[in-house]
């Protein structure tokens, strides 16, 4: 299960206003933090493809690979404000993965 908050819905609702969001959904991607560990985390529009799962949460419908549904199971999708901005933010309960010293996912030629 994915939620999203009261704010971060009126939020996504008024970046979909006047724009063709026929068949899109918001989707959030989970991605390895590379040799740091950890989860990172993209939200934008897209179409619902086979291999996707989908969550209702605040009128809003969520779709997430389907294979990311454990990593992201609980999940909060947030929207702050705070001295230093605002934005989004996606709250997981989960544990992130440790990174692996050597193994590095964030495209730098330098080791970890």
């Amino acid at each position: 299960m994915i939620s999203v908050t009261d704010i971060a819905a009126e939020k996504l609702s008024k970046a979909q206003e006047g724009q063709d969001m026929t068949g899109k959904m918001l989707r959030i991607g989970v991605f390895s933090a590379g040799c740091s560990g950890g989860y990172q985390y993209a939200l934008g529009f897209d179409a619902r493809s086979d291999t996707d799962s989908v969550f209702e949460s605040n009128g809003l419908e969520v779709i997430v690979k389907t294979e990311d549904v454990e990593k992201v199971s609980g999940t909060e999708i947030d929207y702050i404000v705070s001295e230093m901005g605002e934005g989004f933010r996606v709250n997981n309960p989960n544990p992130a993965p440790e990174g692996v010293k050597g193994q590095c996912n964030c495209g730098s030629d330098n080791p970890c």
